[in-house]
């Protein structure tokens, strides 16, 4: 069953009836709404009075937004609570919570932000242990959105959840690995995104968010499938999941009037959202949606959803009729997604493992930028597609007779995902290959996602046109972590492999290549985000191994494994990611 949040909020003045209509819309389809009260809205008798009304007649839960900081005795120039010092934070969360619990004789069970650091879970706990659910971050927004707005929006939150999550004492965007490592409470996203075109482009066009869409112009007028779709999309993930799965939606007052954003007039904004909702209430009606306040929402999540629980994503792009596959896969240690497009390379990797501890503010050195990082995103250090000489990505190279095939140009799509106790495996369908001097083949790709442990890679060589035939099979990982498309200072770096030439070399950006016979691990140990990244040949099976250090026009770091295949054999090398310390 999907889970629905409908998240409202107030807009002052002439805008203040239209926040009205919305809510009668909300309660005329019969859905319960979270609405989070500003702390200037803790000054205005009617937006009070209508919250309490709105309580006791519909269920509606009163919440409070950390959203534009501002009111009586309380300027914040920012209006982004993330963005202050510690010290700041803390001021201006304990005079809005007074304010809170003054009007209402008691503080809120839920908090909203479009993003809020270990540091505000931290202080917020502190000041407000009845919290049980935020909105915590927009997924995956970043520099792809930075650059395409007017340069003064500072939300860089990549690398999070993309469902609800129990974030980390340490870093907000992190899922925590146990009881003691929470933060105590359930964060949600700001939106739900469309889990393809995020990781394509600008995610802020396309989510849970109707009137949105039109700055992406995905709708013709009031004629949009495309925001119903992405419903079912995420309902599908049921499949997969248990039988869970989770919707929000967040769609402010300005959206629903004269917006600069939009070349429709406010009629065709409310059709869409009308649409929206009523499909929702149509859902709940069959028995396939129930609507919560976010703070029920949080106390089933802790009862359903344990602390560590694994999830996957299929993503169907359904907006351009690509046909293009992307598969996300999440638990305590990484986040992963495979891109079957460009043969089942993985495209993102955020290691969890390395428990990086991480709050933003002008008085720590990330100062605006809480993104979890990346050791492979080849959106901002470009994949096959973009690069002529690469760019941060895995792929298995087939070689045989001096030519070599890059398996990341060879598209393909999930065939089959199969969920066990502790298990992921997703399977892919064959990628077709041919050399120049007539021999063809396919390869099979299977991922085995062991929760909070190691990552299998299985090829399988099949169908060989030439069954006598021997081809060299070499899984290549080449990565460089950061959390912007800008380079890192990777030095400190230090790579290694077994072998017959087995050693370690310090990152020292010489471009160097070191090879190994009889190489059966590679590493790499990455201080800077406290991770160790470990490639290893299941059974001893590969033949030989490299490590490549990059250079400063290229600065990655390259690992790979050579395996001598015949038709209808198999390999599997493991990946694992681990934290330095342990």
């Amino acid at each position: 069953m999907m889970h629905l949040n409908l998240l409202h909020r107030p807009s002052p003045g002439p805008n203040y009836p239209l926040y009205r209509r919305q809510q009668e819309l909300a309660h005329g389809v019969g859905l319960k709404v979270t609405i989070f009260l500003h702390y200037q809205d803790l000054f205005d008798p009617a937006a009070v009075r209508d919250a309490l009304r709105d309580r006791e007649e519909f269920g509606d839960e009163i919440a409070l937004a950390f959203h534009s900081p501002r009111g009586p005795g309380l300027s914040v120039p920012n209006g982004m609570i993330w963005l202050l010092s510690d010290a700041k934070k803390r001021e201006v969360m304990q005079i809005i919570l007074s304010k809170f619990r003054e009007v209402f004789g008691r503080g809120p069970a839920s908090v909203g932000s479009y993003h809020l650091d270990a540091s505000c879970l931290r202080i917020l706990k502190e000041l407000a242990p009845e919290v049980e659910a935020v909105v915590g971050g927009c997924f995956e927004e970043g520099v792809r959105v930075f650059h395409g707005c007017n340069h003064s929006w500072y939300l860089f939150n990549e690398g999070m959840p993309w469902n609800p999550w129990y974030p980390s004492k340490t870093h907000a965007l992190r899922p925590a690995a146990s009881e003691e490592d929470a933060g105590g409470v359930v964060a949600v996203p700001h939106l739900l995104r469309d889990m393809s075109l995020a990781y394509e482009g600008r995610n802020d066009f396309w989510a849970s968010h109707p009137p949105n869409v039109i700055r992406g112009m995905g709708n013709d007028a009031s004629f949009c499938p495309y925001d119903l779709n992405l419903i079912d999309q995420f309902r599908m993930q049921e499949e997969w999941n248990g039988g869970y799965s989770y919707y929000n939606s967040f769609v402010s007052v300005p959206w629903l009037t004269w917006n600069h954003n939009s070349e429709y007039p406010p009629e065709v904004a409310w059709e869409l959202y009308t649409k929206f909702l009523d499909y929702l209430r149509s859902l709940k009606a069959q028995g396939q949606v129930e609507d919560m306040t976010l703070s029920e929402y949080a106390r089933w999540h802790k009862k359903n959803r344990p602390i560590g629980t694994s999830e996957v994503y299929l993503a169907k792009e359904m907006l351009y009729g690509s046909g293009k596959h992307y598969f996300w896969y999440i638990d305590a240690g990484r986040r992963v997604l495979i891109d079957p497009t460009q043969g089942g390379s993985i495209g993102d990797l955020r290691p969890y493992a390395g428990r990086l501890a991480l709050s933003t503010g002008p008085d720590t050195p990330n100062r605006e930028n809480g993104s979890y990082p990346f050791l492979i995103q080849s959106q901002h250090r470009t994949g096959n597609s973009h690069h002529s000489s690469d760019g941060a990505r895995t792929t298995l190279l087939l070689s045989h007779g001096g030519e070599v095939i890059d398996l990341a140009k060879i598209r393909t799509k999930v065939a089959g995902i199969e969920r066990q106790s502790g298990k992921t495996i997703m399977t892919l369908t064959p990628a077709e290959f041919a050399f120049s001097d007539g021999l063809k083949g396919s390869v099979v790709t299977r991922y085995h996602f062991i929760q909070d442990g190691a990552i299998g890679i299985e090829r399988t060589l099949a169908g060989l046109s030439d069954p006598t035939a021997e081809l060299t099979l070499t899984e290549y990982f080449k990565a460089a972590y950061g959390r912007t498309e800008y380079p890192e200072d990777l030095h400190g770096i230090r790579l290694g492999i077994d072998g017959a030439d087995a050693r370690e070399v310090d990152y020292d950006y010489s471009g160097d290549r070191h090879e190994s016979s009889g190489a059966t691990c590679v590493t790499a140990a990455v201080p800077q985000i406290k991770t160790r990244v470990e490639l290893v040949a299941e059974n001893g099976r590969a033949t030989s191994g490299a490590c490549q250090v990059g250079h400063l026009f290229s600065p990655y770091f390259t690992l790979s494994l050579n395996y001598s295949v015949k038709n209808e054999e198999r390999i599997v090398t493991w990946m694992t990611l681990s934290n330095l310390s342990s």
